[in-house]
């Protein structure tokens, strides 16, 4: 009786433990690579420090299993920038005598992390095999240490480790440590999908490879490259992924986007693009005649890569559809940037397309929100600003045009530049905000990453979205940031996969183009100039001719008036937004959708242009064939292209409405309050 009742103690204590270890919710088990929650990192070059993380949704806990080539002492923390200072800190081992040692600290500087009064973290094994240490502890994602803890939560962290090579001497690591960004919640569906591939297992899906390279001499260049889709029927893209020879050859490229180029009526996409892809490319956004680019023509995006990016593949009910109509091309606008103007620095990538003809049951689509680019009006930022913020919007009527049922967001990729601290994606329906679909208040320009949801967003026709952008200039040299394409300006903009797809419609941008803005800012109107990359002042006539950068700073007096008026106009001023259908204007459908500007069918060829302007709206244009003076007519006429009524959509932010708020975290503390948690 003795032995069974102690059998079963035994039993019950090693359920108990597989419980705190695996979870005993829905999800695989940690050791199996289909879990979505489970991470596995070599966080040394050496392949010495190897952890693996995974989340225990029942017990709100997150579980790290880590195995370190050492006999010494083993540390891990939690910071929100990389440094130790204010860091949430482990140290454990296993001691001469065998027997474990784990301690919860927090560091002030880099001085030796103190210990904790409340001891938060929990060691669940521990064992020294070899040359080799192991240790398994869990922290819950909420600590209510306010103190010397911070919460687990949607905002990206920096995990900071480091070993030492003996266990009575914690404050000698030498060269044994460093830092590793993740967002710890999310899921990651790369892993799976990667390793069925790799593995042969896999059979249907094939990856197509788009390399660009290009030589910069540049402060920063937009280069464009087009590219052939090895299929003539329709398949599903599954998964993207981006790779670089060399981490020098990473450093210096900002950001891609992948867009798909639809030929106009009656031409063959072979003949439109081939030689194009064949040329290698050209500068992208160029504004004289003859425009041999070709990126008119492609107009809707499909995918986006940007600093810090990993792999991104889709859940297995999605797929991203390509060859629909038979031959098909890509162009990949490639944002190479070359901040110290080095010369003949060759820089190249490639972007790796999975593609599967085993069609899943939905058909995703890729949606741009956010802000116009260069947006030089729309986004000022004064100089020294701690959090200023802007809001690119996608209106109620454009959602309303776009979807015509509800529709499913399963993953978001959201994006500013280096003055960028936060961004957040706001969705309002009716007279409610409801909660935020993503967002990252710890916001890190080195780490953008496409997110897949852990839970989709249904999102219905007439809802509004807007992205959110917070902003900190204190290091500008008392300088403005305005909005542009280079990585020393800013942008507020955002991509997100949706499924059904909604044919047609790729953009929802807005921007700040109402008069009392402008008699605000002082200025009657701007235009794009090609040669200086940056948008100019055309009036009034004492400051036309300035750059958007050189008026802001020269010619606007930053007080502390200036500052929360600019500031309430971000936040509330209305925005004009743009919504067009792509297809419909890339195959010439005038009608409803676009501005026919011009002339009889019997002047014209039916050539039909997707023109692009400096200032991202687009309009449709057709070559005269017989008379250059009207041509000249036309290339000037286009200079002020707009979109039609049902292209265009005002949209505010709400007001006098139930806010949504960041959810209460238990570390409050006396004097303590939410950070930003209702400043919308």
């Amino acid at each position: 009786m003795g032995t069974s009742v102690c059998a079963m103690c035994i039993l019950v204590f090693l359920c108990a433990l597989l419980t705190i270890l695996c979870g005993s919710g829905s999800f695989a088990s940690p050791q199996n690579d289909d879990n979505p929650y489970r991470h596995e990192v070599t966080l040394d070059s050496k392949g010495k420090y190897k952890l693996i993380w995974f989340v225990d949704w029942d017990e709100e806990r997150v579980i790290f299993n880590v195995t370190v080539t050492t006999n010494g002492y083993i540390g891990l923390g939690l910071s929100k920038r990389g440094k130790m200072a204010g860091a949430d800190i482990i140290i454990g081992g296993v001691g001469k005598d065998g027997k474990p040692y784990f301690t919860d600290r927090h560091a002030v500087g880099n001085n030796l992390p103190e210990i904790d009064s409340s001891q938060d973290w929990t060691l669940h094994e521990a064992w020294e095999r070899g040359t080799q240490t192991f240790l398994s502890f869990s922290r819950p994602f909420d600590t209510c240490d306010a103190d010397h803890d911070f919460p687990i939560s949607d905002d990206v962290l920096e995990l900071i480790w480091a070993y030492g090579e003996v266990d009575d001497n914690l404050q000698y690591h030498f060269e044994n440590r460093g830092s590793y960004k993740a967002y710890l919640l999310d899921p990651d569906l790369a892993p799976r999908e990667m390793n069925r591939f790799r593995s042969g297992g896999d059979k249907s899906t094939k990856v197509f490879n788009m390399t660009t390279e290009r030589t910069l001499n540049e402060d920063y260049i937009y280069w464009c490259s087009f590219h052939k889709v090895p299929t003539k029927t329709k398949q599903h893209v599954i998964g993207f992924d981006v790779v670089f020879p060399t981490e020098q050859d990473r450093r210096h490229v900002h950001h891609l986007v992948l867009y798909r180029c639809f030929a106009p009526p009656g031409v063959e996409a072979e003949t439109m693009f081939e030689g194009l892809a064949r040329s290698g490319g050209n500068e992208c956004y160029v504004t004289v005649e003859p425009d041999t680019v070709g990126a008119r023509y492609c107009g809707e995006v499909i995918y986006s890569w940007a600093v810090g990016g990993k792999a991104i593949f889709f859940p297995d009910h999605v797929g991203l559809p390509i060859s629909e109509q038979g031959t098909e091309y890509f162009m990949l606008e490639t944002h190479y940037d070359n901040p110290n103007q080095l010369t003949n620095l060759r820089v190249g990538l490639t972007l790796e397309t999975y593609y599967t003809n085993r069609l899943r049951e939905h058909d995703a689509g890729c949606l741009w929100i956010g802000e116009w680019s260069p947006a030089a009006t729309s986004i000022i930022i004064p100089p020294n600003s701690l959090s200023h913020v802007t809001m690119g919007h996608c209106a109620p009527g454009c959602t309303q045009r776009f979807f015509k049922e509800d529709v499913n967001i399963f993953a978001f990729l959201q994006h500013t530049h280096l003055a960028g601290r936060g961004v957040r994606a706001l969705h309002f329906r009716g007279e409610k905000e409801l909660p935020w679909i993503v967002y990252d208040d710890n916001y890190d320009f080195n780490f953008q990453q496409f997110r897949i949801l852990r839970k989709e967003r249904v999102v219905k026709p007439g809802d509004q979205i807007l992205q959110r952008c917070v902003y900190e200039t204190t290091n500008t040299n008392g300088s403005v940031v305005e909005g542009g394409f280079s990585t020393r300006q800013e942008m507020c903009d955002a991509l997100l996969y949706y499924y059904n797809k909604a044919p047609g419609f790729s953009f929802c941008l807005s921007e700040i183009k109402t008069e009392s803005y402008y008699n605000f800012l002082g200025i009657q109107n701007v235009t794009w100039d090609g040669s200086r990359k940056d948008m100019v002042v055309t009036g009034p006539p004492q400051v036309a001719g300035l750059t958007m950068q050189e008026y802001s700073d020269n010619h606007i007096e930053w007080d502390i008036r200036m500052r929360e008026e600019i500031q309430r106009r971000h936040k509330y001023e209305p925005h004009t937004v743009s919504c067009p259908n792509v297809v419909d204007v890339a195959y010439g459908n005038v009608g409803d959708d676009v501005v026919d500007e011009g002339g009889n069918d019997d002047d014209w060829e039916n050539e039909r242009i997707l023109r692009y302007t400096g200032d991202g709206k687009i309009s449709l244009v057709r070559k005269h064939q017989e008379s250059t003076q009207r041509r000249e007519r036309l290339e000037e006429d286009s200079d002020n292209d707009v979109f039609s009524g049902r292209d265009q959509h005002m949209s505010a932010l709400p007001q006098g409405i139930t806010r949504y708020r960041r959810p209460e975290q238990c570390t409050r503390g006396p004097g303590w309050s939410n950070p930003d948690s209702n400043d919308n």
